[in-house]
C-alpha cells in the first residue's frame, strides 16, 4: 500500500536546510574524479551564460549610452541560462559550495582540510572548464567581430580596472549572497519549474546590479584579456580571482551558511539522529553516497493526537511485557512497577 504524499509543492525551511547539510557531506566525500568533472561542467556551462552576456552587452552599444539601466535588465535575464543549465544536470560552482561545505563543516560532519580541499579542487575545475569554453567561443569567432569585440575588452576593463579592490571585495560579497539564498530557495522546491525560478531570480538580481562572481570573472574578463583588454595576468588574478573568491565566501559562508544553520540545523541538535522528512528518511551519511534528489523527500506533519496516541502504544506494550494490564494501572501504580523493575535490574 503506497503512503500518502503531501500536497504541498515546497519543504519547510529547517527540511531544507537539513537536505543541504547531507548534500554538503555527500559533496565532500565524493570521488575526487566526480568532483572535477562536475566542477568542469558546471565551469564550463556558467560560461555559456557569461558568452550570451557578452553578446547582449556588445549588441546594446547604443542603448547602454542612452538607456543603460534597460540593458543591465537584459543581462540579468539572459546570464543565469548557465547556471540554470548547471543545476539541473548536477554540475558544481565552487560559490554554491561555499553553502554546502560551509553547513557540513558548522555541524561539524567534515573536517576543515576537507572543506579546503574540496573547494580547492571545486575553484581549479571551473577555471578549467570556464577556459575550456573561452577557447571554443575564441576559435569559434563567436565575439571576434565589432561590435561584440569591443564590448567584451570594454567589459573586462568594467570589472578590473574601474573598481577599486576593496569595491570588488564588497560587491563579491552580495553576490554570493544572493547565489547561496537562490541554492537554498531551489532546495526548498519540489518541481523543476520551481526550482528555476528559485535560481533564476537571485542571480537576475546580482548581475542586474553589477556584483562580483568569481566563476563568472573566469571566462568574462580572460576573453576580454584577449582580444586586447589592458589587463595584466597578474591583476586579473588579484581583483578578478582572489579579491572575488574571498568576498564570494563571506557573503555565502557568513551571511546563508551560518545563518540558516544556526536557525534551522543547530537548535534541532539532529546530527546524529535520524533526520525525518516525512515520508522518506534522510540518515545521516558517514561515508561517500550519491546525492539525495529533492522529488524523493515529502514533508508530512504529524498531527499531535497522533503522536500521543503513539506514545500511548508504546506505554501499554511496555507495560504489558511486565505483565501489567495498562489501562487498569493508576499513575501511582505504573511508578511503583517501574521502580520495582528498576531493583529487579539492580539486584541480577
Amino acid at each position: 500500500m503506497s503512503k500518502p504524499k503531501s500536497t504541498s509543492d515546497h519543504l519547510d525551511a529547517d527540511d531544507a536546510a537539513m537536505l543541504l547539510l547531507s548534500t554538503g557531506i555527500s559533496k565532500a566525500y565524493q570521488r575526487l574524479d566526480y568532483m572535477i568533472v562536475r566542477n568542469f561542467i558546471g565551469g564550463a556551462l556558467v560560461s555559456v551564460g557569461g558568452l550570451v552576456t557578452l553578446l547582449v552587452k556588445g549588441g546594446c552599444d547604443g542603448l547602454s549610452e542612452s538607456n543603460p539601466a534597460v540593458v543591465q535588465l537584459l543581462l540579468g535575464l539572459v546570464f543565469p541560462v548557465g547556471l540554470v543549465m548547471s543545476t539541473l544536470t548536477g554540475g558544481e560552482l565552487s560559490t554554491g559550495n561555499v553553502l554546502f561545505l560551509s553547513i557540513a563543516l558548522l555541524q561539524r560532519k567534515i573536517p576543515l582540510w576537507r572543506s579546503i580541499y574540496c573547494f580547492t579542487v571545486s575553484f581549479f575545475a571551473n577555471l578549467a572548464g570556464s577556459l575550456f569554453y573561452l577557447v571554443i567561443a575564441h576559435y569559434g569567432h563567436i565575439l571576434s567581430a565589432d561590435p561584440y569585440l569591443t564590448g567584451t575588452i570594454v567589459f573586462a576593463n568594467d570589472k578590473v580596472l574601474v573598481p577599486s579592490a576593496s569595491t570588488v571585495f564588497v560587491r563579491a560579497i552580495g553576490c554570493n549572497w544572493l547565489i547561496c539564498v537562490g541554492v537554498y530557495t531551489a532546495f526548498l522546491s519540489r518541481t523543476v519549474v520551481s526550482r528555476v525560478i528559485s535560481i533564476w531570480i537571485p542571480i537576475f538580481t546580482f548581475v542586474a546590479v553589477g556584483f562580483e562572481n568569481s566563476v563568472a570573472n573566469m571566462f568574462l574578463v580572460p576573453i576580454g584579456m584577449i582580444n586586447g583588454a589592458p589587463i595584466s595576468v597578474g591583476l586579473f588574478i588579484w581583483k578578478s580571482l582572489i579579491l572575488s573568491t574571498l568576498g564570494n565566501i563571506v557573503g555565502g559562508g557568513f551571511f546563508v551558511a551560518l545563518v540558516y544553520w544556526y536557525l534551522y540545523v543547530f537548535p534541532t541538535d539532529t546530527a546524529n539522529d535520524e533526520i525525518d522528512m516525512g515520508n522518506e528518511a534522510i540518515l545521516p551519511i558517514t561515508e561517500p553516497s550519491s546525492l539525495v534528489p529533492i522529488t524523493q523527500i515529502v514533508s508530512r506533519k504529524v498531527p499531535v493526537s497522533e503522536s500521543l496516541e503513539s506514545l500511548n502504544r508504546r506505554d501499554r506494550k511496555f507495560h504489558h511485557s511486565l505483565g501489567h494490564d495498562a489501562n487498569s494501572m493508576s499513575p501511582t501504580d505504573v511508578t511503583k512497577s517501574g521502580a520495582n523493575s528498576d531493583s529487579e535490574e539492580k539486584a541480577e
